[in-house]
């Protein structure tokens, strides 16, 4: 057998095995197949170790496809024209495949134009990838409106006490006491431990090398970064800032380092998803382009391990954000001169504060949402519901289970 043959082999039994022996936990999504039923290509985007590869299985589980893992250090190099022979070996393998999966296919330049050719082809083709920038962006060059982007994250928490096998019951809209006390423990771990599959699975420590992966491979390689130690010192700060405003201008000044080359380092970790950002909203253009941004970082598992925090209430505010962000909400904060709004989405204002009672309320929380036109008002708390006058109170267990319906106009 060719060693191409004999690569190929190994990473379809491998990814194989991986149903035989792991806990393959049903993800929160849409339908994505359905942006198959005619040829076309899915990108499945996001952080690496959220799970791509293994979404994209269970979405052709049942059908006969080729798979390649770019990501393979046996295929280290390989440049665009020998993807054909790669394509000959998938043939030769598993017969005439409609659908092929492939894994980091960026790490090969000029892949789009082979996908472009496969689709013209009648084929149904899924690819994941770990930059936003490069994947995205090549595929909207070669493909324009013949694909379809879809981001994927690590485990959300309902995802998380789903894997934790966390029974909960409730009689309508109402949990019982058991479900939510079981939930409020969970939710304390899932603050601390993230929902990076491989983290709960193996060992908390494992952060640590998903952390590395991904600065390593998905920044440092791509932006060609020789100041290694400098950068991580960089990375370590940014996950540091999570839930508050950054200033790159700041921040150059503090490391030494050019305006340009920080605003390179910071869009290389948006484009890898170690963070992602929320803008102020404003409606003055120029005041928005120049406002300082919001950072978030994409699992809280990288907060207590790599900040090394546990503050509550920023913790909060950061799943808030995460959560917007999977079901599609793009981030924008408010800031005025005698107030602050944490997220302004769509009609909706929302603010996030640790407390469990009404008088643990900030005053200053409140202040804000009187003052800002919103068609809805929320304040998600730790552990406190109700509805006074026009503002709803929310706990943050409730409104992890249940954003899209908290999140309607209505």
């Amino acid at each position: 057998m060719s060693e191409t043959r004999q690569v190929l082999l190994d990473q379809k039994v491998r990814l194989e095995r991986k149903f035989e022996k792991e806990i393959i936990i049903q993800r929160d999504i849409p339908n994505l197949k359905k942006y198959l039923s005619q040829p076309n290509v899915l990108a499945i985007l996001g952080v690496r170790r959220s799970g791509k590869s293994t979404l994209a299985e269970l979405l052709l589980r049942g059908e006969n496809f080729g798979y390649v893992n770019f990501d393979d250090d046996r295929l280290v190099g390989i440049k665009v024209q020998d993807l054909h022979k790669l394509e000959k070996a998938i043939y030769e393998l598993f017969g005439e495949v409609k659908y092929f999966l492939f894994d980091e296919v960026h790490n090969v330049e000029g892949w789009e134009l082979f996908v472009s050719r496969l689709r013209e082809e009648g084929k149904k083709i899924i690819v994941t990838g770990s930059n936003s920038k490069t994947l995205s962006g090549e595929l909207a060059t070669a493909l324009t409106g013949r694909h379809v982007n879809f981001t994927l994250f690590p485990f959300s928490f309902s995802e998380y006490l789903r894997f934790k096998g966390v029974k909960i019951e409730k009689i309508k809209d109402t949990f019982t006491s058991s479900s939510e006390g079981a939930i409020m423990r969970e939710l304390e771990n899932y603050m601390r431990k993230g929902g990076f599959p491989e983290v709960l699975k193996i060992s908390d420590d494992f952060i640590f090398s998903i952390f590395s992966d991904i600065v390593y491979k998905d920044v440092v390689e791509k932006l060609r970064i020789k100041r290694i130690e400098l950068f991580r010192a960089f990375t370590v700060n940014i996950v540091k800032y999570y839930s508050n405003e950054v200033s790159l201008s700041r921040l150059s000044k503090t490391l030494k380092l050019s305006n340009n080359t920080v605003e390179e380092w910071f869009n290389g970790l948006i484009n890898a998803y170690v963070i992602t950002t929320s803008e102020r909203f404003t409606n003055k253009p120029r005041e928005g382009m120049t406002s300082p941004k919001k950072v978030y970082v994409i699992d809280p598992g990288f907060i207590s391990s790599i900040a090394l925090d546990d503050s509550k209430g920023r913790i909060m505010e950061n799943l808030v954000a995460l959560q917007l962000s999977r079901v599609g909400e793009k981030l924008f904060y408010v800031k005025s001169n005698n107030y602050e709004i944490d997220f302004f989405v769509k009609d909706k204002a929302i603010q996030v504060t640790y407390a469990s009672g009404k008088d643990e309320i900030p005053k200053r929380e409140i202040e804000g949402l009187n003052k800002v036109k919103a068609r809805k008002k929320v304040v998600i708390t730790w552990d406190y519901e109700d509805e006074i006058k026009e503002i709803k109170f929310i706990p943050i267990w409730k409104f992890l289970l249940s954003t899209e319906r908290y999140l309607k106009s209505s």
